[in-house]
């Protein structure tokens, strides 16, 4: 699942918050050293990690992908090896049995925390980058270089491509200016966003053009969700400040073999949103790898006619 842009600012923000936090941290402790007091649980304590803000926004932080997971498995291991050598060298100070080595392994600590929360920040600055301004829906760019990942990852489950093209957008442009034309546009990948599931991934693919990949186990279920996606945009009216607008969508969308690019897998999309497009709009089309392309139905027409 792809975070929002909104998802991914407060995110920054918190682990910016959490380098503020931890300078403060070390403030108490030196104040603690000075005064040698060794009762503050969130410098002393046994799970000072787990006290600690941060480490409780850690603790309930949602991570999307097996990427997000590993980085933040690696703070949590050193946020809570931090805190621990933190509490060690007070300890050792204030019984004065400290060495070279308590301050050598508590600086490293430090430094290895505050770089895996750089790294888990640099993570998610390059996905915010790849990011479509406009609608909050990762590009096309983020889809190019994930393609080949996502593609091997879908077994045993198969992949594809449902390209979405709205219908007489142009004529919305014209008659309502573009302001209105970016409003349908950032309201239909805000309702991609609410309405696609688990194994879906919509994208802004651009212009008024959008793809969802999608991962299910035969084509009758894949055209099932491409319906299911049309008919929820043609039932859905969007507002603008002078009322209301309906729009429809024509669709294709075909399965991508092992092995095969995902300009290959586009091409195919494309001819079959095309000739629902010839054929006349507001309609979902599949296209098989023998090019043989199928009416699946129309938005109101909830039933494939493609068999697994």
């Amino acid at each position: 699942m792809i975070r929002r842009t909104q998802e991914i600012d407060a995110i920054l923000i918190e682990l910016n918050k959490s380098i503020d936090a931890h300078y403060k941290w070390l403030v108490k402790m030196f104040r603690c050293v000075v005064s040698s007091d060794v009762t503050q649980p969130d410098i002393s304590g046994d799970d000072s990690h787990a006290v600690c803000q941060f480490g409780q926004w850690l603790k309930d932080h949602p991570q999307h992908d097996d990427d997000e997971c590993s980085y933040i498995s690696d703070i949590h291991a050193t946020h809570e090896k931090m805190h621990l050598l933190g509490k060690e060298l007070l300890l050792a100070i204030v019984e004065e049995r400290s060495h070279s080595w308590h301050f050598d392994s508590f600086q490293d600590a430090l430094l290895a925390f505050t770089s895996a929360v750089m790294d888990y920040k640099i993570y998610l600055l390059t996905i915010r980058s790849n990011i479509d301004v406009l609608t909050g829906l990762p590009g096309r760019r983020m889809l190019d270089e994930s393609f080949d990942q996502q593609l091997l990852d879908a077994e045993p489950l198969n992949l594809y491509i449902l390209l979405l093209d709205i219908d007489r957008f142009k004529h919305v442009n014209d008659t309502y200016g573009h302001l209105v034309g970016d409003r349908v546009l950032r309201s239909l990948a805000s309702n991609l966003l609410s309405w696609t599931r688990y194994d879906e991934v919509a994208y802004r693919y651009g212009g008024e053009e959008f793809i969802v990949i999608i991962r299910t186990k035969t084509d009758e279920q894949a055209c099932q969700a491409g319906l299911r996606l049309c008919h929820l945009i043609g039932q859905k009216k969007i507002p603008y400040p002078e009322g209301e607008i309906g729009i429809t969508v024509t669709a294709g969308i075909t399965r991508v073999q092992q092995g095969e690019t995902l300009d290959n897998g586009l091409g195919r999309a494309d001819r079959a949103m095309y000739e629902g497009k010839q054929t006349g709009r507001n309609r979902c089309m599949f296209m098989d790898e023998k090019e043989e392309i199928t009416l699946v139905g129309t938005n109101d027409q909830l039933t494939p006619r493609v068999r697994a």
